[in-house]
């Protein structure tokens, strides 16, 4: 197959139209590679590196800072400091996308806002029935935190906290650093209420650790705009809650009290007022780290892995901190960080008797549970009582983390995660069906204190993080009948312990064979490992396109307790058709709806919810992004891309559909794919755009279908659609192109295109499965119907006007046609025979000679210079278009006279034929 390329310049001359960037949570981010250090000279938002700067300037950044403050006695030898936040006009992804082609750059990732979890003789104490399961007062008589030797500092990283509360102000934190009355206190009792000390807000970084003015602490989110301020204080909310867990006032004689038993506590504020989303919780966990911390307690976290946040996790353990986080509160076993992440103790909540909370996270990743039925803590000026979330049984592991190490001052942190972890009571026994996925089970504070040497169970706990998909023979990401591959996994190891492991693979599939399934490695302790072309194996040639679901089952030195099965899947592509959605079912999204009418229509479908690597045999792809506000799934991956190109070229049948695919997400989140052509400028043109409109809100009242296009005649006049924000509108790429549907007062929403390429495509901006049924030919299932047809004719033809066809000789066959009009043409194939059958004629041109595509028709010629020899030859003419309709013309016939031999003139300019294609 021959192919060639749509010329770009026309999306020059069109325009692009520009599309408002819509709010995008999540913050870019990259990190300079060490070697780069010396290079670095950062000034108005560049780094001084040549590569990195293009790239900055193209994506118009606005502010380029360090993403971690690193106390200036530690910056230089840290490399959290080559770490930058990027602000720019474009998405975070597309940021990612082309920061992380820069061979200076280490990594580029979005990081997110994460989430808060909230669900003695002090005068609450019988209410807080939590440290009876604790059996708090046993350890309380070995040991209570004030009485420590040495003072240890709990760390409130969170949404700051009421610190001028009775019951929680003697126990803050008192930076002593900065001093500079040198009265010994940064805070007092003023006879009314507990108030900085004035005499040390001198505006000065006195104690050097680059921040002014910090007396108890800080806060890194003063408002929604950001901003900080050296006054952690919030009025009431989560951080007060959990702060009366971590430390309140302890047997004095009012509130509530604290397992820790007066341990000091340092605020630090990561929110503003009134938000329930932590923002900069890593910087405040360095901060607390940086400051002397001991524990720092983090009741917050979400699902999405950062390597900045795990280097800031690694560099607060280096200093010396423990860091206990929670759970989560989803009920399932997908990680949360950063309670996940290396060096952060992982805390689920329990009921008081050890059974999960209802609300809990479980899985490999916890590593200890903590009771939190009625938990008696501060609220506002007052108390309040809260059971039962992870963002309270965090505190309570902390809580505990902080009386060890009050009395064992001189332990080392693995010795004290040890003593935790092994002083725990198990709790399989009550939580059937989630044996070994809570950890080492529920905290004891007795245990943890009393017992000699207490060590966590010697077992190893596993989890696939991630399935990198295949490595194929012939290299072209795609797994093919007959061919061998191999796969490529990464899994986590949770622990402290490492062993040695073989690793299984099998399944039950028919279609393929495993042709090695053992392999034996190393475990390593709290860290990823891969298995990478460790197992090869074989497609049957008569498999089908499918999923197959591998099992690996992992045998160790030491017992595998968690994660000893695991599954995955792997797609084999042989043909037939592939339906794709982004999330499963999903409301405005119309995987599951088109592929239930294909099957009913007879077709072969594969179905998933993850964007393959290659859509290479696939006879069609169906693809359904979402709605913006719903259901929705990015087009912004740059592996994306390249699937979806590639297939185009090779002739693929594609249907996309989407609010905003097209319009947005190709224009914004894919920069200088392609050498310096962004998404847009390579894939619209094979997709018949010629540009594309992130449109406005617009609910479907009458969208009609274009005559001569797939969707010819049908009408629907309404839509269950959830969202129509930012409906795209296009202008199709005459002539291979055309607007398929039009929606009355707004314009073309879908185009349908056969390309050059060979490739079919037809593009919507809705959800087809939300519109509503007519009377037939207006349903939803026809409108399938047809794109199949569109997509599956041999030729796409359309009717076509003419006035003449005729053929001459001079110096070679001269071809002509004139046309009356042809609106609705994309193009002509020539055929030529010496005799008079069509059957087996031959085509003349390689690729499709262009319709000009206008109403009052055109006038063309095609020079044929194989006709030096005396004959008689005849000629059709083959009109195409974008539906299954076919028209041919002809014969006419050419007498071919007898000449002596001579050189045939060069051809003429074919209709701009040689200026839109490569001579084939």
């Amino acid at each position: 197959m021959k192919h060639f390329t749509v010329f770009l310049a026309l999306l020059v001359a069109f325009g692009l139209f520009a599309a408002d960037l819509k709010e995008n949570e999540g913050t870019a981010i990259f990190k300079l590679k060490p070697e780069f250090r010396s290079a670095l000279q950062k000034s108005d938002n560049r780094t001084g590196i040549v590569s990195i700067d293009e790239k900055l300037q193209k994506l118009q950044v606005s502010s380029l800072s360090p993403k971690f403050s690193i106390s200036p006695q530690k910056r230089e030898e840290c490399e959290l400091s080559l770490i930058f936040t990027v602000q720019s006009p474009y998405p975070p992804q597309a940021v990612v996308n082309l920061l992380s082609s820069d061979p200076c750059v280490q990594y580029a990732e979005i990081v997110y806002p994460d989430v808060i979890f909230a669900v003695p003789n002090d005068e609450h104490y019988s209410e807080s029935r939590y440290f009876a399961s604790l059996e708090a007062e046993s350890a309380w008589d070995i040991h209570k935190g004030e009485n420590g030797t040495q003072p240890v500092i709990i760390a409130l990283v969170d949404t700051g906290c009421r610190w001028t509360h009775p019951d929680l102000a003697e126990n803050i934190w008192q930076n002593l650093g900065e001093d500079i009355n040198h009265n010994g206190y940064t805070i007092y009792y003023n006879g009314s209420t507990w108030v900085m000390d004035t005499g040390d807000l001198n505006g000065i970084d006195d104690d050097g650790n680059g921040k002014i003015d910090d007396l108890i602490g800080w806060d890194f989110m003063a408002t929604s705009n950001g901003g900080e301020t050296n006054n952690p204080y919030e009025n009431s909310g989560h951080g007060t809650n959990v702060s009366g867990i971590l430390s309140a006032r302890t047997n004095n004689t009012i509130g509530v009290s604290s397992l820790a038993w007066n341990l000091t506590l340092m605020p630090v504020s990561c929110s503003y007022p009134g938000s329930s989303s932590i923002y900069n919780g890593y910087q405040g966990i360095i901060y607390a780290a940086e400051n002397g911390a001991d524990i720092i307690n983090c009741s917050w976290g979400g699902t999405t892995y950062s390597q900045a946040n795990q280097e800031a996790i690694n560099y607060a353990y280096s200093l010396g901190s423990i860091i206990v986080a929670a759970a989560g509160n989803s009920n399932n076993t997908v990680p949360v960080y950063p309670s996940a992440y290396q060096n952060v103790l992982a805390v689920a909540a329990l009921q008081n008797n050890g059974v999960k909370s209802s609300v809990s996270c479980y899985g490999a990743f916890v590593d200890v549970g903590a009771p939190t039925g009625s938990i008696g803590t501060l609220s506002g000026s007052g108390y309040t009582t809260v059971s039962n979330a992870t963002s309270y049984a965090s505190p309570v592991g902390s809580s505990l983390a902080g009386l060890i190490k009050s009395y064992y001052p001189e332990i080392s942190q693995s010795a004290l995660l040890n003593r935790i972890k092994g002083s725990c009571d198990d709790v399989d026994a009550v939580n059937p069906g989630k044996e070994n996925l809570l950890g080492e089970g529920k905290l004891n504070a007795r245990r943890a204190l009393q017992e000699d040497n207490p060590r966590s169970d010697e077992e190893i706990r596993l989890a696939l993080i991630e399935n990198r998909g295949a490595t194929d023979a012939n290299g072209n990401l795609a797994v093919e009948p007959g061919e061998t591959f191999s796969v490529n996994l990464l899994l986590r190891s949770y622990g402290e312990y490492s062993t040695y492991g073989t690793f299984t693979l099998s399944t039950t599939n028919p279609n393929v064979n495993i042709l090695s399934g053992r392999h034996n490695q190393s475990i390593p302790a709290d860290a990823y490992f891969t298995l990478e072309e460790v197992f090869n194996i074989y497609v049957l040639p008569t498999a089908t396109s499918q999923y197959v679901t591998f099992n690996l089952q992992t045998t160790a030195d030491l017992p595998v307790v968690a994660g000893n099965n695991l599954s995955f899947s792997i797609l084999i592509n042989a043909g037939g058709i592939f339906v794709w959605e982004g999330i499963s079912g999903g409301r405005d999204m119309s995987g599951t709806f088109i592929k239930n009418t294909l099957q009913n229509l007879g077709y072969n479908c594969v179905y998933g919810t993850t964007f393959p690597a290659s859509f290479y045999s696939f006879d069609a792809v169906f693809l359904s992004f979402g709605a913006v506000g719903s259901n929705i799934v990015r087009f912004d991956k740059p592996y994306m891309f390249n699937a979806l190109y590639n297939y185009l070229i090779s002739g693929g049948r594609v249907y996309i559909e989407g609010v905003d695919v097209v319009g947005f997400d190709l224009t914004y989140y894919l920069p200088d794919i392609q050498g310096e052509l962004d998404a847009y400028e390579v894939l619209w043109p094979l997709l018949g755009i010629i540009s594309a409109e992130d449109g406005v809100t617009n609910p479907i009242d009458n969208l009609s279908g274009v005559s001569y296009t797939p969707s010819s005649g049908m009408l629907f006049t309404s839509s269950s659609q959830t969202k129509v924000d930012y409906i795209d509108r296009f202008t199709e790429l005459y002539p291979y192109a055309r607007s398929a549907f039009e929606e009355s007062d707004y314009g073309c929403v879908a185009v349908a295109c056969a390309g050059g390429y060979n490739q079919r495509s037809f593009v919507f901006s809705y959800a087809l499965s939300e519109l509503t049924d007519g009377t037939f030919p207006n349903t939803r299932a026809n409108l399938v119907t047809r794109i199949m047809d569109f997509f599956t004719a041999e030729e796409v033809t359309l009717p076509v006007e003419l006035t003449s066809f005729y053929a001459t000789y001079s110096n070679g066959g001269n071809i002509y046609w004139n046309t009356a009009s042809e609106n609705n043409v994309l193009g002509y194939n020539l055929y030529r025979n010496s005799n008079f059958s069509l059957s087996n004629a031959v085509k003349l041109n390689a690729v499709i000679i262009p319709a000009t595509g206008c109403a009052t028709g055109n006038n063309y010629c095609y020079y044929d210079s194989e006709t030096a020899l005396p004959d008689t030859l005849y000629y059709w003419l083959e009109s195409v278009s974008y539906s299954g309709f076919t028209q041919i013309f002809g014969p006419a016939v050419l007498i071919v006279p007898f000449t002596e031999p001579e050189t045939p003139p060069l051809p003429p300019d074919k209709i701009e034929y040689l200026s839109a294609y490569p001579n084939p």
